[in-house]
């Protein structure tokens, strides 16, 4: 074919159907459903989304960039410091470096203020956006507000979080609580439109507000839930008769997906979930960095706080205002989400505060537990943690580490567990290498997941051998891996000679299973297996001195 042939070379327009009957020929006969990809939040994801399906948006677009004052975001990233004096330095440090608000986190026991400190820090309320989070009322920094005048009180830029009120500073709507409870986009959207009416009963006109979301690491959905808040509070000032101002919302990324395990993984998930804040449209944005749950450094925090710096000045998204918008996909989750999230708003609004709480919390904690069963069953991944695991990783007990509902907890308590109570254990492969070694690598994933260490033994061709290099390597726990045909035949003989006191395995599900319990078997490794239960159950064998079953 000549160049110009090519040029005039054209190609039958395909459409939807075209597309989906090509998809199931590629599966083989399995059914097309099998594609479909559910969510917590209960929204379908299709495999492919056209024009067609932007008919249930309603120009959602046009809404979300009228309710977005302006394209870029403030980076606001937490000033981390031991007292009044060092947070003094640090945030006027950081303001030189590249953010642009004053951040302050109360601890317990709050600080000591001087007057000189409560003066200096005046100085710098008064000439930079800032956002206070309290929690205690009686907080020395509150004093600072004291030494201002109504003028300067009135042209404050900040926003105060906690059991405090300033008149002049916007209040902050925080859906932390629900986040960190196990709450999906739905629960956050509806718990910040609960909290936006109660402040509506309070005040005529909800003119200093601001709402807070914690941003994960499901990049579209997350984009798809900020943006399914300028709709939602659209609809939410037509129905509560408030002027259709812009509201600000604040961005932080979450730690519900951070892990002591493989640590440097976070810094990833905190890029992931900042780009997707800032393509979701926040107008204030904190990156967690990736050492926060065992205590930070000069170091990360730098790194946090160049990951907002590198987005805004690499990719230019701070040049227009919803910067997603017209994508098929993310139009058809923002919609999804507006529906179901005003759906569960009004179910729950005739509820008293107490019933709505314990209402989204008991949604929260389910969900919290269906996302634990995915990440133990590893249907879900956490980088580092339930895949591609390094059991040389050690554990740092901290209180900060247990909070935040972390999905990676009851990893990190088995990884801390087997560190403290060792159990010797082997992958032992029979066969030919290249037919074991997949199903010994799989055993070997599986095993560093739930916090142990395996050794690879080499590759045997008969039982004797094999438990012979079990016993001179004293070996608690064996894992027995070999095609299904030499399983078959060679396991049998392995625990006819094994003693009671070495825990055996298999890899692979297997018909004769329970005829090999009886011979001694404990159980078996296979795919989609639960690894936190598993491991328990190894521990609890462990403590019963190598002798039990599976359940």
């Amino acid at each position: 074919m000549t160049i110009e042939q090519m040029k005039q070379a054209t190609f039958p327009k395909a459409n939807f159907e075209n597309w989906q009957e090509e998809a199931v020929r590629t599966l083989k006969g399995k059914p097309y459903e099998q594609l479909i990809t559910p969510t917590f939040e209960g929204i379908d994801l299709e495999p492919l989304y056209t024009a067609e399906h932007l008919h249930k948006t309603l120009n959602h677009s046009a809404v979300i960039s009228h309710a977005k004052k302006e394209s870029t975001w403030l980076v606001a990233q937490t000033t981390n410091a031991g007292s009044a004096s060092e947070f003094l330095h640090k945030a006027k440090e950081q303001l030189n470096l590249g953010n642009d608000m004053i951040v302050y986190k109360a601890t317990v026991p709050s600080w000591a203020w001087s007057a000189t400190e409560i003066e200096d820090l005046a100085e710098l309320l008064n000439s930079h956006p800032f956002h206070l989070s309290i929690k205690d009322s009686d907080d020395q920094i509150m004093q600072v507000f004291d030494r201002m005048s109504q003028q300067q009180l009135d042209e404050l830029n900040g926003y105060i979080e906690g059991p405090v009120s300033v008149q002049s500073l916007s209040r902050n709507i925080s859906t932390s609580a629900i986040h960190y409870a196990g709450g999906t986009a739905v629960h956050e959207l509806a718990y910040a439109l609960l909290a936006l009416s109660k402040q509506a009963e309070e005040q005529a006109e909800l003119t200093k507000v601001a709402t807070q979301f914690e941003i994960d690491t499901n990049f579209f959905m997350e984009i798809a839930k900020l943006r399914a808040f300028r709709v939602l509070w659209k609809a939410f000032s037509s129905a509560y008769n408030q002027k259709e101002e812009a509201i600000n919302v604040i961005a932080n990324t979450s730690l519900r997906s951070y892990s002591q395990l493989d640590p440097t993984v976070n810094l990833l998930r905190a890029g992931n979930a900042a780009f997707s804040a800032v393509l979701g449209g926040a107008d204030i944005l904190s990156v967690s960095p990736h050492d926060a749950l065992t205590g930070t450094s000069p170091t990360s925090e730098r790194i946090a706080r160049n990951v907002q710096l590198v987005i805004r000045e690499e990719t230019m998204v701070n040049k227009m205002i919803d910067p997603s918008a017209g994508s098929f996909y993310v139009e058809s989750l923002t919609a999804d989400l507006v529906r179901q999230s005003w759906d569960l708003f009004l179910k729950t609004l005739d509820m008293n505060p107490a019933e709505q709480e314990d209402y989204l919390m008991s949604l929260a904690k389910n969900v919290h537990s269906s996302r634990i069963q995915a990440i133990a069953k590893r249907k879900a991944s956490l980088i580092g943690t339930n895949v591609y695991a390094n059991p040389s990783d050690s554990i740092v007990t901290t209180d900060t580490a247990k909070e935040y509902g972390r999905l990676a907890v009851p990893f990190e308590q088995l990884r801390k567990h087997f560190g403290e109570f060792p159990l010797q254990t082997a992958v032992v492969s029979f066969g030919v290498l290249k037919d074991v070694k997949p199903r010994a690598d799989f055993v070997q994933g599986f095993l560093q997941a739930g916090g142990l260490n395996p050794v690879m033994s080499p590759v045997f061709s008969d039982a004797q051998s094999a438990w012979h290099w079990v016993k001179s390597n004293q070996m608690e726990y064996v894992v027995c891996a070999a095609k299904d045909e030499m399983t078959n035949e060679i396991l049998p003989q392995f625990l006819n000679i094994a003693d009671q006191q070495t825990i055996i395995d298999v890899a692979g599900r297997h018909t004769e299973e329970n005829k090999w319990r009886e011979q001694g078997l404990n159980g078996s490794i296979f795919a989609s297996q639960d690894v936190i239960a598993k491991m328990q159950q190894l521990i609890d064998v462990k403590k019963n001195g190598g002798h039990g079953n599976e359940a």
